[in-house]
């Protein structure tokens, strides 16, 4: 009995396609001087915006942290601001120097523990009023 296998390269190309289609799509374009970026993202990795950012600008980064975030969206502002916004979900030390500027993206965010409201409902019994919170009300004043 014998099998039909594909084509190996048929194969091959069928694997590189879905594992490089997504990235395939991801855009950074890079513009202006460092007082004046622009800077306009599509399906783009965060190191790939920051790389970006380095190969044009006096941009240094370093992060233990893969950047994988995916950022879409258009940026103007001086260079400090805009890799602040980019790094927006991330805790990061910047250093601004004449020199350019230097960046510890550390990892991101943790989401922050739920606040949680006690609400008291409409039918409880208040306390009774203190002799200024009454003298307050009977002034004309609400509570």
């Amino acid at each position: 009995m014998t099998m039909r296998r594909p084509p190996l390269l048929l194969v091959t190309a069928s694997v590189v396609l879905l594992a490089f289609g997504r990235t395939a799509s991801a855009e950074v374009k890079v513009g202006g001087r460092p007082d004046a970026v622009h800077l306009e993202v599509r399906d783009a990795s965060l190191h790939d915006v920051l790389a970006a950012l380095q190969e044009r600008f006096n941009l240094r980064y370093r992060t233990i942290d893969p950047l994988e975030t995916q950022t879409t969206g258009v940026f103007d502002g001086p260079l400090p601001r805009v890799v602040a916004r980019l790094l927006g979900g991330h805790d990061y030390a910047m250093l601004i120097t004449a020199d350019g500027v230097d960046v510890l993206v550390l990892v991101p965010q943790r989401p922050s523990v739920a606040v949680v409201a006690a609400v008291t409902p409409a039918n409880a019994a208040r306390p009774p009023l203190t002799a200024a919170e009454r003298s307050h009300f009977e002034s004309g004043h609400l509570r």
